[in-house]
């Protein structure tokens, strides 16, 4: 099980009520990945630095819900084979 959000402006996470998530390049995205206890926190490489800086406050929150999960943090264009089959979209 994958559950998915993006972060907005002000450090909250909205939850994705699709079962397909739109990797965005202004999105800063947390997917955590119960089976392989991992958060992946996806940066798009045009999100702004406020955003990006509010996704790793809720990554570090997540970590005290989820203190056995790994945090991963990902740059866009720089997605591991793993993240890219979580989210199950080819990125260039």
């Amino acid at each position: 099980m994958v559950d998915a959000f993006e972060i907005d402006s002000e450090a909250r996470m909205i939850e994705s009520k699709s079962n397909v998530v739109e990797v965005d390049t202004n999105k800063v995205l947390v997917f955590v990945v119960h089976e392989t206890h991992t958060v992946f926190l996806w940066r798009g490489k045009n999100a702004d630095l406020f955003k990006k800086l509010m996704g790793t406050r809720v990554a570090a929150k997540l970590s005290h819900t989820y203190p056995d999960y790994r945090i991963r943090p990902i740059s866009e264009g720089n997605e591991p084979a793993a993240f890219k089959h979580i989210i199950g979209t080819k990125l260039k």
